[in-house]
């Protein structure tokens, strides 16, 4: 209340000041005509005391004030101009000259403002040690960055910009210059001795990012950035923002916008059943569903402590939601009709499968038990109790495979596409390559051998993958979800594949350290059932344009009998419990001969 008064006090001063400067300036030192207008200043700086306490302007601390504050101080100052020209239009007794208010108007406006601008100077110390930090982006985020680091002194001091626009290189912001282009990065970190840079620039592609990332030492400096524009919730560029670089800035920072009330349409108010609950995908699948106010979410999983872990983060997050967790194996018919004939699931999200290619060479008979059987069973109890959709999660790797974990989900898509018509349930596949940090992908590998020291294990030097975020997956998954009409196959833009050798050289850069210098790098070959690149789309696919740019959908002219396919599936299961040995090759052939027409 003190700090208020004063500043109240200062400003009518001020104010007072200013009319008393305007009438010397109208009327010199003519005494007896400076004592007959006098009275009109304090009449004038009554009225502007007045029109500051209305006006808000002791609410605002103005250490940290910006541009928008300014304005609703210059609003206080016209305002109180406005009312002194009508108080003494309608009054006689004391007189105010038209160009001495005038004056008193701009004047105390710009010694008001002044006032702030010498406040903040005053408290704006630079740090005599701080460290030094240089921005990369002299865009409107890296300006309010530098705002931020202006108002806390005590976290470094900003030396410059880097940028690759010719338009501001070699200009100044706040004072600071703007250094460029981003080629020319570490040689402006030597000379200006940076400590720290940073990278302020929250619309950059991944791609975009990786370049950048390409151009610092991350030994010499420590690299900090911005989160993604879609994760600025309030598009507000803070120090408090800043975060260490994830791999996600590299691989998947897409803005992935989807059309909440469409997919909010068909989830609104439903049963939703989640298999696969505790699973990467399935996770996050029931972190977004329980946004978009089911009545009941079905977390099903095979594993206990995973189904437990999503349900206590749930609990915590959205605990209006009703949730029922469900331990069962999805390969189990009687134990999944149970599960059905009490929960009645509207929509069903089928996540749960196994991933892990050369796991599955090795363990086939479980691949296609839970991949295909599993899927089959999930699909069958979906018509029988006539739940409304069915999302199946597939992968690129379905598309000409070479694993069985591929070939068992080829079958899966298949059979859904191939159900019978009397079914009610309309089923949607969406097919997308690797997840960002799923449990099967390679970057958790990659980050556990980077803490150990190394070496890293990279199959081989020609090896690519699509790689998208977890959210970003998800999300687009419910999107096409909500365009499913009936047996429709959609598959996600994952972008251009990345080098699975750039990758793990760029996550060993990311931790401060130098490929092959300080971790090795060691080629081991390709493994069974893996390719060098992976598909999205058969030869015979026809690819259509959906609403969303990200979204496509698949047509294929194959038919094939969703009888002849289940007797199929019950020789394979056989085969792969009689002759293990034997059942990856028969699948491949008998995938072979689908693709060929022959069946």
């Amino acid at each position: 209340m003190k700090r208020k008064m004063a500043l109240f006090l200062i400003d009518i001063s001020l104010t007072f000041f200013a009319g008393v400067v305007a009438l010397f300036v109208r009327l010199g030192f003519d005494w007896p005509e400076l004592a007959k207008y006098f009275l009109s200043i304090p009449i004038y700086c009554t009225i502007a005391a007045i029109v500051y306490i209305a006006n808000g302007t002791y609410k605002i601390v103005w250490l940290y004030a910006s541009f928008k504050d300014m304005v609703l101080l210059m609003r206080g100052t016209i305002i109180a101009y406005l009312l002194n020209v009508v108080f003494f239009h309608l009054t006689n007794f004391v007189v105010l000259p038209r160009s001495v208010g005038m004056m008193t108007f701009l004047g105390s406006t710009m010694i008001l403002i002044a006032s702030r601008f010498f406040w903040q100077w005053l408290n704006t110390v630079p740090p005599s040690a701080g460290k030094r930090v240089l921005i990369v982006g002299a865009g409107s985020a890296g300006t309010m960055l530098l705002e931020d680091f202006e108002h806390r002194p005590q976290l470094g001091k900003v030396v410059g910009f880097i940028d690759d626009s010719p338009r501001k290189i070699g200009r100044k912001i706040h004072g600071v210059p703007v250094y460029g282009p981003a080629d020319r990065a570490m040689e402006i970190v030597e000379m200006l001795k940076i400590d720290e840079v940073i990278i302020a620039i929250p619309s950059a592609t991944a791609e975009q990012m990786r370049r950048i990332i390409s151009l610092i030492n991350p030994r010499r400096v420590k690299i900090r950035t911005l989160p993604g524009i879609y994760e600025l919730t309030d598009g507000q560029a803070r120090a408090g923002s800043l975060r260490e670089l994830k791999i996600e800035d590299l691989l998947g920072r897409e803005e992935v916008k989807v059309d909440l009330q469409q997919i909010k349409s068909y989830i609104n108010g439903k049963r939703i059943m989640v298999t696969g609950a505790g699973g990467s995908i399935g996770s996050e699948l029931c972190r977004q569903l329980s946004k978009l106010e089911p009545s009941t979410l079905i977390l099903l999983g095979k594993g206990e402590n995973s189904i437990y872990k999503i349900d206590e983060e749930l609990r915590v997050e959205n605990p209006s939601v009703e949730r029922i967790r469900v331990i069962a194996d999805i390969s189990d018919p009687t134990r999944m009709e149970q599960v059905f004939r009490l929960t009645r699931p509207q929509i069903v999200f089928h996540a749960a499968a196994h991933k892990h290619v050369p796991l599955m060479e090795e363990n086939p008979y479980e691949a296609l038990k839970v991949n295909t059987l599993g899927t089959k069973i999930v699909a069958e109890l979906c018509c029988k109790f006539e739940a409304e959709k069915m999302i199946f999660i597939s992968t690129d790797k379905a598309v000409n495979p070479s694993s069985i974990m591929g070939a068992t989900k080829r079958l899966a898509e298949l059979l859904l596409l191939s159900m019978n018509q009397g079914c009610k349930t309309n089923f949607v596949i969406v097919r997308f390559g690797n997840v960002i940090g799923s449990r099967g992908s390679v970057v958790p590998k990659f980050m556990d051998q980077i803490s150990k020291g190394g070496p890293v294990t990279v199959t081989d030097q020609r090896m690519v993958r699509y790689f998208m975020s977890l959210s970003e997956a998800v999300s687009l998954v419910l999107q096409a979800g909500s365009f499913g009409t009936n047996k429709d196959l959609f598959v996600l833009d994952m972008g251009k594949p990345i080098s699975i050798d750039e990758l793990a050289r760029t996550m060993i850069l990311l931790n401060g350290l130098i490929p092959e210098q300080d971790i090795k790098i060691v080629y081991t070959g390709s493994r069974s059932g893996e390719k060098m690149s992976e598909e999205l789309f058969y030869e015979d696919e026809f690819v259509e344009s959906t609403k969303h740019p990200k979204v496509k959908m698949v047509k294929t002219k194959k038919k094939i009998a969703y009888e002849e396919l289940c007797k199929s599936l019950e020789e394979m299961i056989k085969l792969s419990i009689d002759k293990p040995g034997e059942l990856i090759e028969y699948v491949k052939r008998f995938l072979r001969s689908i693709e060929e027409g022959k069946k």
